[in-house]
Formats: structure tokens, sequence, C-alpha cells
């Protein structure tokens, strides 16, 4: 059976969103997940649905308001990231009939039985004096023939519409996967629009009779500037005039956004004669913004953070009032001893609690949450439902077998993910013992506790446990011969854990690079506003990788796990698509970087070969990694590292980054400082970035 999460998008409407609530609990079809998005309300919203008992609730509070749209982006996001076959999207103030959904799903099923595709399917919405309200527009495209299609379906109570509302809004998965979410940049009125004209533009979305929702809007009929006298939506018409002119730049032809200039202009007019000055310079502010507006839909799977916000998860009490039992997350429980007197974690202990719990243990714990991947896991996780706890090195010493356990007896996690590793590669020629303690036997002592316990190990490993000699990409079962101690003792820690362990993912990648932490795409661009040419290794190939992508990748295989209570085991590559040099990687970074701004003008990238900048650690000239069996066995695909890396730099760009120094060595370059003459003597050495 299809997996149908209802999404609920609140912001300072308790009262409404309880009457919201319970019309969805109350549905003869009942949903497999309900998830309310709280806008940072802070007026009692959280704490209401804490306590609301309702099953099957999921609480996700924004650290500060997005607007509606937003919030409908963030709605969607987390939904299709939990798995959501179908997506009930509405707003606080909508209270379904009992059989609302069950005739969005009937229509849905006789829809394929015909073999009519569709995009969306709509519920019809009254007010509280049984007029109707929110009645999308009729889609008037003709068939072969030149006549209109939107009769043809009037047998099973369904007319095709185009553009519609999230007033009761069922999404499917692909409809979502194919075209994204809603743009978040529009803040408020017309992303609804704009959605779902964009993904109806090829497959009909549908009016359901049949399915009636109660819409208690505060103002009824079609929004009007002249008639508003509320201070706060007079100042937010300035993003309904912006998006309605980007909408119809987008979709329909200039004539349409010509009389639509006109019109607007002629309000303006009409205001200034009304002496309403303030309501004409909000216009005018919109119509100037819509010459600038042009914003991308961003993929079904880009997490929350994507918003700039950070989401906090809150776990509602049991429907009968007590709260979540050991080993369910809970609102702030991330630092809480294990109780006095309880029964130790033991293997025992913990297959009971498997047994009790199900699937409700989503907690992971996440070792090396400092470093590039580490930091991406935890922001991500609560975005796919899972609690991470993150504990950096001073936390947890993956070399003491002890604080392992401590660690597990006291966050009781279903999974452990390793991070964490000495990543310096040409410090580790000379400090063999201290790369092999965290390498090999910090892997080996997280094997024993994860076997101990009960658990499975989710491991991160490197494409330099090979030599590098090959001109094919690396398959999982090629044999691993590194050429530096860095290499050998990764590969040692992937033999301890396969020896060790039944349940593991080792996931092997190469060139890690993102917003977070010491990389090779920050050192360029440190290195971008400060030299005219820099110099940079032409001879060592692999795909460069994005930790956001990486850590996605752990999530959703961790999720999968403690959804299911299983997976398939062993060791995987993933990495991103189309191999480079590291001289073209850089000068793809600086050609982003000029075009967002981030740097005057990109410096000229001179190739040279490895042997004239020399390093104590011997660098694998072929890092490229076969990816198909992530391919085959999980469904994901490698990102194209060129796209990845224009989010990144667009990342940067949105808000500050600090410059880095001196990293982990990875792949050695010179840069020439702007002014001077090239020569040994005045260089700068700058080394890349740790891969983890």
């Amino acid at each position: 059976m299809d997996q149908i999460y209802a999404v609920v998008l609140s912001y300072k409407r308790k009262d409404l969103l309880k009457r919201c609530l319970d019309g969805i609990n109350a549905q003869s079809r009942r949903c497999d997940g309900i998830i309310v998005v709280d806008n940072a309300s802070n007026d009692g919203t959280e704490e209401m649905l804490l306590a609301s008992g309702i099953p099957n609730l999921k609480v996700y509070i924004l650290s500060h308001n997005t607007g509606a749209s937003g919030g409908f982006s963030a709605g969607f996001r987390i939904a299709y990231q939990q798995g959501a076959d179908f997506v009930w999207m509405m707003d606080d103030d909508v209270i379904p009939e009992p059989d609302a959904l069950q005739k969005l799903v009937d229509a849905d099923e006789a829809l394929r039985a015909k073999a009519k595709p569709h995009s969306f399917l709509i519920s019809m919405a009254y007010t509280e004096e049984g007029l109707l309200t929110n009645v999308p527009r009729i889609d008037e495209r003709p068939n072969t023939i030149d006549y209109e299609n939107w009769p043809a379906l009037l047998d099973i109570g369904v007319i095709p519409v185009r553009p519609a509302t999230f007033v009761s809004i069922l999404v499917p998965r692909a409809s979502l996967q194919r075209y994204g979410l809603p743009i978040a940049s529009m803040f408020m009125w017309g992303d609804d629009t704009e959605f779902t004209l964009r993904i109806s533009q090829d497959t009909p979305g549908y009016l359901v009779a049949a399915s009636k929702v109660l819409h208690m809007r505060r103002v009824s009929g079609v929004i009007d500037i002249l008639r508003e006298t509320d201070p706060n939506r007079v100042a937010l018409h300035r993003h309904l005039v912006r998006n309605e002119l980007f909408v119809a730049r987008r979709y329909f032809r200039k004539r349409r956004v010509l009389g639509l200039l006109i019109s607007r202009l002629g309000l303006v007019v009409q205001m200034l004669h009304r002496r309403q000055f303030a309501k004409a310079r909000i216009v005018m502010n919109g119509l100037l913004e819509s010459v600038r507006f042009f914003p991308e839909p961003e993929a079904a799977d880009a997490p929350v953070e994507a918003l700039g916000v950070t989401v906090r998860e809150a776990i509602p009490k049991t429907p009968s009032g007590t709260s979540p039992g050991p080993g369910t997350p809970c609102v702030d429980d991330r630092a809480a001893p294990t109780t006095a007197g309880a029964k130790p974690a033991g293997p025992d202990n913990i297959s009971s609690q498997r047994s009790s719990l199900g699937r409700s243990n989503m907690r992971v714990l996440v070792c090396g949450a400092g470093g590039q991947v580490g930091h991406c896991l935890v922001n991500q996780a609560a975005s796919f439902g899972l609690d991470a706890i993150g504990l950096l090195h001073k936390e947890l010493d993956i070399t003491s077998p002890d604080q392992i356990r401590q660690a597990i007896e006291r966050y009781r996690p279903a999974v452990i993910i390793n991070a964490a590793a000495y990543t310096n590669l040409d410090h580790a020629e000379a400090e063999v013992a201290h790369a092999r303690a965290v390498n090999r036997d910090g892997a080996a002592n997280l094997a024993q506790a994860a076997n101990h316990f009960g658990i499975p190990l989710f491991h991160l490993s490197s494409e330099y446990v090979f030599a590098g000699d090959s001109s094919v990409p690396y398959r999982e079962t090629d044999p691993a011969l590194p050429i530096c101690v860095y290499g050998e003792t990764r590969r040692a820690g992937e033999v301890a854990i396969t020896e060790t362990l039944d349940r593991y993912l080792i996931l092997r990648t190469s060139w890690i690079y993102g917003e977070h932490g010491n990389n090779f795409v920050k050192s360029m661009l440190n290195l971008g506003s400060k030299t005219d040419e820099v110099s940079v290794v032409s001879d060592q190939i692999g795909c460069p990788t994005r930790s956001r992508s990486v850590a996605r990748v752990l999530i959703e295989l961790a999720l999968r796990y403690c959804r299911d209570g299983d997976l398939e085991w062993g060791l995987y590559h993933y990495s991103g698509s189309s191999p480079c040099s590291w001289a073209e990687f850089a000068v793809e970074i600086f050609k982003e970087a000029e075009q967002a701004g981030l740097i005057a003008q990109a410096p000229r990238v001179l190739p040279v070969t490895s042997g004239s900048l020399p390093r104590a650690a011997a660098r694998p000239a072929w890092s490229v990694l076969d990816c198909n069996r992530m391919e085959q066995v999980f469904g994901i695909k490698p990102k194209p590292w060129r796209e990845e890396l224009r989010h990144v730099i667009r990342q940067m760009n949105d808000r500050p980054w600090a410059p880095v120094g001196p990293a982990h060595s990875r792949v050695p370059f010179r840069s020439y400082p702007q002014g001077e003459e090239r020569g040994l003597g005045c260089f700068e050495v700058t080394q890349a970035a740790s891969q983890q």
C-alpha cells in the first residue's frame, strides 16, 4: 500500500491547527504519518502538539519564519525524504471531511485504471457559509482534434485543473522527484500557483469533486491591496506583485506579462489618486524586485537547512500520555545519562529494546562530527526523521574502547556512523603509530563494540586504498593495494570491520569538499583574491564529491535500516560523476566563484606534474570509483560534480564563510602573489583539504 503523509504548515494558529489535526486523525483512510512544520510560532503551538496524543505525529520546528513558501518547501522535502509515496499538503486553517483523503485515493485509483497519469489531485474547498473557495482554474488545453479535454473524466468525478492552491492537495512522489520543490524565496503568495503550473506542464492535475474540506480563511475572496486594512498584510503585497510577474514571465506569453504590468502600474496611479502613498510604494517595490527575480526550484532531496534555517524535531507524547521509552529520541535528551538503576544496555537488553520498539529507534551515533561529512550528517539527519548524536573527538576518542562503550550505553543508538579518521597524508608517513591507532585500531574498536551491542556500523573509507595504476574506475571487488601509510591504515580499518561484523556498510568515496571545514574549494577561494596564478597538479585524476551528498547517502541508508530492520550489507563506492584532474577542478572553482561574485577575477591555473611539487606521501594517479553497485542495490546515483560545485559556491555566496589556512594535505599547489615575480623565493605553498 502507498505511504501517504499528511503535512500541515502552521504559524501562530494553534486552535485552528488542533481542529485541522483532529480532522486528519479522523480520516477513514488513515495517514501513514502526520507531519507538522511549525514556522517558528512561539505561541504555545509546540506545547499543544506535544500533548495532543495524535498517533504517527511528527513535529518539526523551524528556527525562524521562512514565510509560507519556505514552510511548504520544508514540509514537502521532509515528507519526501522520509519515503512518502504521496504528500497530502494543507495549511493549518483547513479542516478535511472524514472521507476527504479516501476520495482522493479513490480518484487516484480510478485514473490509474484508465491509464491517465496525473501530477496532483486537489479537494473542493468550502467556506463556513458553504460557498466554494480556492477554486482552481480548469485546464483548457485541447486534445488532438482541438477540443478541450476537461469534460472527458466527469464520469469519475474529476476535472483537469491548472493551476491550484495548497488547500488539501495530494502530490505523488514522482512529481516531486521530477520537478522539485516549491520555490522558498517567493516567501508568500504565488508559490502554490508556480508549483502546480510547473508540475502539470506535461501531466494534468485534477479537482476531485467528492473530496471536500472546510477552509477557515480569515479573509475570503480575491487578495486585494486596495481593501486590505491590516498594515502587516499590506506590507506583504510586494511579494504578491513580484511573484505574479515572475510566474507570468515563466509560464505565459509576453502579452500576459505586458497586460499584468500595465494593470499594476494602473493600480499605482489609482492609489496615488486616493493618496494611498504607502500602498503605492509597496506595489512599485514589488515591480522593481520582479526585474531581477529569477529563482530556481530545489531538488526534493535538498535538506531543510538549505532554506537558511535550522530544524528541530520535537517528539510528542504517546497516546497514553507517556514519553517515549528507552532508545526512542526525546526532545532535548541528547545529553541525558542512563537512568539510575536501569539495566545496562548490553546485547540482551538491546535486543529486547529492538523487539519492543520495532522501528521506533531512529537514533544514530556519529563519530567525527567535526569533520566535513560528520558535520553534514548531524545537520541533515532531522530532515530525514533521524536523531543524530554527533560527537567530536574531544567527546569520543575512537582509540578508546571504554569511551566507545560508554557512548553506546548512554545514547543507545540504532546505528553507529564512523566519519572520524586521521587524514593528513604527509604527516602519516612520519606518524605511523598515530595513523594506525585512529584509522585501523579505531575502526576495529567500533566494530567490536557494535558486535557486542548487536548494532550495525557504517564506516566512511577512502579511494586511497587503491594503487592508482588503473585506467578504468575501481570496483569494490578490485584488489586494494595502497601506496602510502594513510592508504594502508584505511585499508586495515576496512579489514578489521569485515573480520568482526556481519552487519556493516563501508562507503569509499573521494576528493571531498563542501561548505564546512577545510577543503580544496575553500583553499582555492582563499587564494582567488590574493594571487594572479596558481600551479595545480594535472596528472592526478579523480571525482570531486560534495560532503553533503556523501552524508545524504549514509543518512538514507541508515533510515532504511531503522525502518526495515535490515539492509544489503557490504562494501560500496560513492563519488561525484565524471572524472577530472585537480587542475581542471581548480579552473571550475574559479569560474563559478567569479560568476557568483566571490572573487573579482579568476586567477590563471597552471597545470603541472606531481613530480614538480613533491610530497612525503605518494598519491594515486587514478582515483576514479565505479559506483554501479550503489545504484543497482539502492537506486542512488552519483551527482555531477560541476552541478554540486555550483550549489556549494552559491551557498558560500549567500552566507559568510571563513577563509581557511593550511590544512591536511590532499593535493599540492603553488600560488603566485599578485605583483610579484614567479620564482622559488616568492611563491607560497598551501595545502588542500582533509577528506572527512
